[in-house]
């Protein structure tokens, strides 16, 4: 099955009409981000561990005490979550967007990054996080070191795509979120107990492993798992 282009469902189990700053006040502290990013990419692994069209993914120690969350469905739409102990930095492109800024003369909408905190200028320099592109941005997020909720720049009165883009991290539910999320991209059914299992952290089971990916050789899966970056 060919899955190049798809991309989340707009909705699936939350408001994806929001905008930044009903998401920021949506959004959790950052390390509840950082452990739902994790366990997102572990999930995804577990689901397609062979890679191709995967979504998700998670790089621990990306930068000297900061961690690297990033989504992109291969048709244009993205985030990037830098996490360290203290702050946070999100940035998430809706390539439909009225807030795109190759709708609006290629210039970032007022409020996003001219908003920006310098402590994370460091952050957007970086083509990791900025996707190589310094326009490939229609919201930015952050979270001050310290502190436990998340602001942004702008006034709100437009969609910029964070509602539908970080629907997971904003869930009241992650686990059923990305259940029904990840059955509809990949097309075919997953247990939810299983994927609540990995949402909660409990240690991977064969079983767990066969009910997200029933093809595979479940002490396989559970072994390349136990490798995989967390």
């Amino acid at each position: 099955m060919d899955f190049s282009g798809a991309g989340p469902v707009r909705g699936v189990c939350f408001d994806g009409r929001m905008n930044a700053p009903e998401t920021a006040r949506r959004l959790p502290d950052p390390a509840t981000v950082r452990d739902l990013s994790r366990r997102t990419a572990l999930l995804e692994f577990l689901v397609n561990p062979d890679g191709r069209y995967r979504r998700y993914d998670f790089v621990p120690g990306w930068r000297p005490g900061w961690d690297l969350a990033t989504m992109s469905n291969g048709g244009g739409d993205e985030y990037a979550v830098a996490l360290s102990d203290t702050a946070g930095l999100i940035r998430c492109f809706d390539h439909e967007s009225e807030m795109s800024p190759y709708a609006n003369d290629e210039e970032p909408w007022p409020g996003t990054v001219d908003a920006l905190p310098a402590e994370f200028a460091f952050l957007m320099a970086d083509a990791d996080f900025s996707g190589g592109d310094e326009l490939s941005v229609s919201a930015l997020l952050w979270c001050p070191p310290g502190e436990a909720s998340w602001r942004t720049g702008v006034s709100g009165e437009r969609e910029d795509g964070s509602g539908w883009l970080l629907g997971g991290l904003c869930a009241a539910d992650p686990a059923r979120y990305h259940h029904e999320g990840f059955q509809d991209y990949y097309g075919r059914s997953l247990d939810l107990h299983a994927v609540r299992a990995v949402f909660e952290g409990r240690p991977l089971t064969e079983g767990t492993a066969t009910g997200l990916n029933p093809e595979a050789d479940p002490a396989e899966l559970v072994r390349r798992a136990a490798a995989y970056p967390s």
